[in-house]
């Protein structure tokens, strides 16, 4: 039946797409030095969690550089109650956020122009690294390659994370032509986690560092965007086996941070943000209601369309290793999404202020 059509080119797109995608892995590597950076504000709940994961870190050649963003919290001084754990720990104490800058680049520029090591590794502070992945890291940059990153495996801790948070994931594998991202210099192709960021040192100060994104609240995207301008090879792997990340502690941190970069992520498009609420009610929600009427009809090509969607996620989650009773609420998640992109479209249009860590976005 011809409505079924869509959602099978759906489905063997994504399981095509996904073909494209290497996975961190260690292998014979050198013993470059790596500087792993981690801009943290107000982090005080991560801050053990990041410093236990950085010390049980394998790799001797290293150096953990923690940036206090100017934090209102006991951030500084819990950090500074554990340096003496790991000769590899050091830590700067920010000052006031010059005038241009927003938050997270001035940090991370802080971070690189400190950091002595061959590869710069920024990671977030919720983040928290499995014992061998410095020697991933180091494996990756034996190929001919300037920057890496990849979107970790997330712990959720309420409903709306672990509706919202899979679909990081699924974003990517269906809507990224991951080929053309990985393998071209095409700069529309160009995805990024924060999370996990690693460039050769001599690239980043080529390409300006993240100067060159000071004013982006999407820095990551951007920067590597600025990347493949300058013709350098920007990779995408899956690093779900090494990475992890509890991104937020209550539904209104989830809700927040996904309003942060929801609607920046299309570049602020109302037209791009009216086409995609539009076709994930078509293409994800409308399936159930397809589904509902083959039943009552018993016509059972009514359920392909269902089939095929929740198929598409649970290869995805398969892949995020993020499988859980989420998977078959596809349909939910889109709906959220959609709901946090209209919301955020008008705030954006009546001028309201976006906050992050308590400043103004």
């Amino acid at each position: 039946m011809v409505i079924t059509i869509p959602f099978l080119i759906g489905l063997i797109w994504l399981i095509f797409n996904i073909q494209f995608l290497k996975k961190l892995r260690v292998a014979q590597h050198n013993d470059s030095k790596i500087s792993v950076l981690v801009p943290l504000r107000n982090e005080e709940t991560h801050v053990h969690k990041l410093m236990m994961s950085l010390k049980n870190v394998t790799y001797k050649n290293a150096e953990f550089i923690l940036y206090d963003d100017d934090s209102t919290d006991r951030t500084a001084q819990l950090i500074e109650e554990r340096l003496h754990e790991d000769t590899r720990f050091r830590m700067i104490r920010g000052k006031a956020l010059p005038e241009g800058w927003r938050g997270k680049p001035r940090a991370c520029q802080i971070l690189a122009d400190e950091a002595s090591g061959d590869v710069l590794l920024w990671i977030d502070a919720d983040v928290t690294l499995q014992k061998k992945t410095l020697e991933a890291v180091a494996t990756m940059f034996t190929q001919p390659i300037d920057a890496l990153t990849g979107f970790p495996r997330f712990k959720a801790s309420n409903v709306l994370e672990c509706l919202l948070t899979p679909l990081l994931h699924f974003f990517v594998y269906f809507h990224l032509p991951i080929a053309l991202a990985n393998h071209q210099r095409m700069v529309a192709a160009t995805a990024a986690s924060g999370a996990f960021i690693a460039i050769r040192k001599e690239v980043y100060e080529e390409i300006g560092g993240h100067a060159s994104v000071k004013d982006a609240v999407v820095e990551d995207v951007a920067l590597f965007r600025i990347l493949k301008h300058h013709d350098k090879k920007a990779m995408l792997y899956n690093i779900t086996d090494f990475v992890f990340c509890a991104m937020y502690a209550n539904r209104q941190e989830t809700w927040q941070g996904f309003q942060k970069n929801c609607f920046r992520g299309i570049n602020h498009s109302y037209l791009t943000g009216i086409f995609l609420v539009v076709f994930y009610f078509l293409y994800f929600v409308s399936p159930v209601g397809l589904a509902i009427y083959g039943l009552v009809m018993t016509e059972y090509v009514f359920f392909v369309p269902l089939v095929c969607i929740i198929l598409m996620r649970l290869i995805s989650d398969l892949l995020a290793e993020k499988l859980n009773i989420y998977t078959l609420l596809m349909p939910v998640s889109a709906i959220v999404y959609c709901v946090l992109l209209i919301t955020t479209m008008i705030r954006t249009a009546r001028q309201k202020n976006t906050y992050w860590k308590g400043r103004i976005l």
